[in-house]
Formats: C-alpha cells, structure tokens, sequence
C-alpha cells in the first residue's frame, strides 16, 4: 500500500532511490528495473475514471505517485511479518528464496 511505502521511507512526489520498498534484497539495484508498479492503494475516481498510486522504476526512482488504472503496469506482491520470526540468509530470488521461521513455538501460535 502507499502507507507502507511512506513506512519504508517512501515521499509521494519524490525519488526516493535508497528506501527499503524500491531496493533488491543486497540493497544494490531496482527490485524492478526500470519497471515501475502498482500499489494496492487507491488514489481517486474522477470523471469516471480510477487512479491508484504507483511507485517508478529505475527510471525515475522510488518516486511514488498516482495515475490511471488504464495504463498496463506491473504489480509487487508483499508480505508483512511477524516481529518475531527469523529470515534465511539468502538473496531473495526465485532460485534462493527467503526462508521463514518463528523464533519460539510461542511465536508461532501468537497473533502478534
């Protein structure tokens, strides 16, 4: 959603090429490319038609705005954790996938 980009250090209007949101799991490049996707947060409806914000790829990045539903985008799926499990170190890639676990059995029944 664009609270949790603004969570992650996002600024609607701004580029904001080192927050967490826009950034691979080694913090080294676009998660994207030059890509930019949708976010599940609508913006407005006006004469008819929808907007949702969205967040640019490498070509202007991390700025986080609003356009039409009509233009073709990509979309970022996104996990929220427990704050009490561990992530496998990995890099987060279909072929190395973060692996998660909660910490305590107490963590794992809690609905924290």
């Amino acid at each position: 959603t664009a609270d949790e980009i603004v969570f992650a250090g996002g600024k609607a209007g701004t580029n904001s090429s080192k927050a967490y949101y826009y950034l691979t799991a080694d913090g080294s490049q676009s998660a994207t490319g030059s890509n930019w996707w949708w976010t599940m947060s609508p913006y407005d409806f006006n004469s008819g038609s929808a907007n949702v914000f969205f967040v640019s790829g490498s070509d202007d990045p991390g700025y986080l705005s609003s356009n039409n539903v009509n233009y073709t985008s990509a979309v970022r799926p996104v996990v929220s954790l427990k704050s009490c499990v561990l992530l496998s170190e990995s890099s987060g890639t279909n072929i190395d996938p973060f692996v998660v676990q909660p910490i305590t059995e107490a963590c794992a029944s809690s609905d924290n």
